[in-house]
């Protein structure tokens, strides 16, 4: 018995004839090329074959009975799955114009009864050549245009990047430019208060500005595959510990209490100590720049088993304000680069749009993960997930 190759192309003959089925299936089985000849009776049931074996080629008998070749041609040239699939169309029918309408109705060649086995052999090959260079045509005709729908994205993203990064500088920028020429300009009669006054604003202009291109490199960092998560224990109480400490003072500033109870045990992470504290840094960092005045924001930290079938833990860290809470609408785009949201800082603080898309790609690079649960008007509350070591 003789083993079929894998690169034999599947051929579907389609004739009411059994002797015509038998003897196109001979000669093609003896080809050089390796074929592998499947057959049906009619066309209504090769229509059913070439739609479940997906064929190479057909060839296809005109004149048959339940369904014509021509009707058959046409069924399959309609159907989305078949519509590329080569058919030749076998006529006895002396007529010129029955090839014409063949030709019109799709059909990719023809060939008169009797068949001559030179020339079977020489259409089928060209057919099923032309077929597999039209796939793979169109194939790379497919992947152009879905690079070019990418590389439209990209280029609609860099304008918006630009106008953005335009807009946010441009104001902070504006603001040095100002105060530096009232110093030189009346620095003789400015008194020495008023001229401190003038540096803070000048810094405090300058920190924005870092801010933003910060955050832009960091986000040109992660999408270049620049950062490489540094994965090692420790005890994530001490880094959380550490930001709440720091944000203390600043948080008092608007009133505002931030309750964070250490766990009596350790909690180690398994992560990148950096990109973690950056994690906590930007989420505490938004709680306080969100929250009204006298309002209080909440640390904790949990922990929870991934699966009943896996010994692997997870930790999770939750931060929650009293806020005002976030739309189902906002929080569809919480974590998109440059996401503009309804609710704005309490204390006229700035904000660049990127931190909390920073936070996600981050934790993520670690094989964790963050999410919000929010309910308009009621605060909102952020988690960082990530593994640890038990």
């Amino acid at each position: 018995m003789m083993m079929q190759r894998d690169d034999a192309r599947t051929i579907l003959v389609v004739d009411d004839e059994e002797k015509n089925r038998l003897a196109i299936s001979a000669v093609l089985r003896h080809a050089p090329e390796p074929y592998l000849v499947i057959t049906a009776p009619n066309g209504l049931v090769g229509c059913k074959m070439a739609e479940a074996q997906k064929p190479n080629l057909i060839i296809m008998d005109w004149v048959m009975p339940e369904m014509s070749g021509l009707e058959a041609l046409m069924v399959l040239k309609e159907r989305e799955t078949t519509h590329d699939i080569p058919v030749i169309m076998l006529t006895g029918l002396g007529s010129s114009k029955h090839v014409e309408y063949a030709l019109n109705a799709g059909a990719a060649d023809y060939l008169r009864i009797p068949v001559d086995k030179t020339e079977l052999l020489a259409r089928v090959r060209a057919a099923i050549a032309l077929a597999e260079s039209y796939s793979h045509i169109k194939e790379q005709s497919e992947r152009l245009e879905e690079q070019n729908h990418e590389l439209l994205a990209l280029n609609q993203e860099k304008n918006e990047f630009l106008g953005i990064a335009a807009h946010d500088l441009k104001n902070p920028l504006n603001n040095i430019r100002d105060l530096a020429r009232i110093i030189e300009q009346e620095f003789q009669t400015m008194p020495p208060e008023e001229v401190q006054d003038f540096a803070r604003l000048i810094g405090q202009s300058a920190n924005k500005m870092f801010e933003l291109v910060r955050n832009l490199l960091d986000v040109n960092a992660i999408e270049q595959g620049g950062i490489k998560p540094h994965l090692v224990d420790f005890d994530i109480r001490e880094i959380v510990n550490r930001v709440v400490e720091s944000y203390t003072q600043r948080a008092m500033t608007k009133g505002i209490t931030l309750n964070f109870t250490i766990p009596d045990e350790p909690i180690v992470s398994f992560a990148d100590e950096n990109l973690t504290e950056q994690i906590i840094e930007n989420l505490i960092s938004n709680a306080v720049k969100y929250s009204p005045f006298g309002k209080k924001v909440t640390i904790e930290i949990s922990t929870t088993q991934q699966s009943v079938a896996s010994n692997q833990q997870l930790l999770t860290v939750l931060i929650r304000d009293e806020g005002p809470g976030i739309s189902a609408d906002d929080q569809t785009k919480l974590f998109g680069k440059f996401a503009r949201l309804t609710a704005q800082p309490t204390g006229g603080e700035h904000s660049t749009g990127l931190g909390l898309s920073i936070v996600k790609q981050l934790a993520e690079v670690m094989k964790g993960k963050v999410w919000c649960e929010s309910v308009l008007g009621e605060g909102a509350t952020f988690f960082v997930q990530l593994p640890m070591v038990v």
